[in-house]
């Protein structure tokens, strides 16, 4: 069993896959229209959004590292701008740990969920720390891999287990990533990209390895994968808070 550094395990059972069904069809779909609507319902020069897109612009030109409360301001303008504020109280996300081997070379972000105390579902992310805090790579490569896994715990917010299906990318996931990589700048943080080729992330200092290495790196790493096991195999966390944001 894995454990994040915090010491919240994660529940894998990759050969979990629900059948298709109409009535998870029917909420993927439901769940990616309400995230349409809402995004259009925003003002012209909505603040949150300015402020979002402010901190993303920010983040990338600027190379000292990203402190975590960064990312949790992330968490909560992202909620506020595509969200609805479905992800309040129901969203945590950690840094992966050393003993996670597979967040070394497979993953750069994976999202588990256990039914909470309150009702509904909540969820954890584990991010790859090896490889989104590497030097070589810009910031883009840790924006796209935290909204992208923001994607999947809002579709598993609004839809449960099922919410897993096609290994998480279902219509309506591909569909809610569409509007914000169209928000963020066509192809700009590559969210529509379900495997992610570092290459593209590469910044000046990994180009300049990999020109005196005379190498392509050509990686790819997947996305996400989707660690959570099917219903009544709950993500065990120790001290994981449910009310927290």
């Amino acid at each position: 069993m894995e454990r994040t550094s915090s010491g919240s395990s994660i529940i894998s059972d990759a050969s979990f896959e629900p059948r298709h069904n109409y009535t998870f069809t029917r909420c993927d779909a439901e769940a990616a229209h309400r995230v349409e609507m809402h995004f259009k319902s925003l003002p012209p020069h909505d603040q949150h959004a300015m402020q979002l897109r402010n901190l993303i612009r920010y983040l990338i030109k600027n190379p000292f590292p990203v402190e975590d409360e960064v990312l949790h301001k992330i968490l909560k303008l992202a909620d506020s701008v595509f969200f609805g504020g479905v992800l309040f109280g129901r969203v945590r996300w950690e840094w992966s740990n050393p003993s996670q081997p597979r967040f070394e070379t497979e993953l750069i972000g994976t999202t588990a969920l256990r039914e909470a105390a309150q009702g509904g579902y909540e969820t954890l992310i584990v991010l790859s720390e090896p490889i989104l805090k590497h030097p070589d790579y810009d910031r883009r490569l840790l924006l796209s891999a935290f909204l992208h896994e923001l994607v999947h715990c809002y579709l598993f917010i609004q839809c449960g287990f099922t919410a897993r299906s096609h290994g998480g990318h279902t219509d309506g996931f591909h569909a809610i990533v569409g509007i914000i990589d169209k928000w963020a700048g066509s192809g700009y943080l590559r969210l529509c990209e379900m495997k992610a080729n570092l290459n593209h992330f590469l910044n000046d200092r990994g180009r300049v390895i990999d020109v005196k290495l005379g190498t392509l790196r050509g990686h790819r790493h997947d996305g996400c994968n989707q660690s959570p096991g099917p219903q009544g195999e709950y993500l065990e966390t120790a001290g994981f808070n449910p009310g927290w944001v």
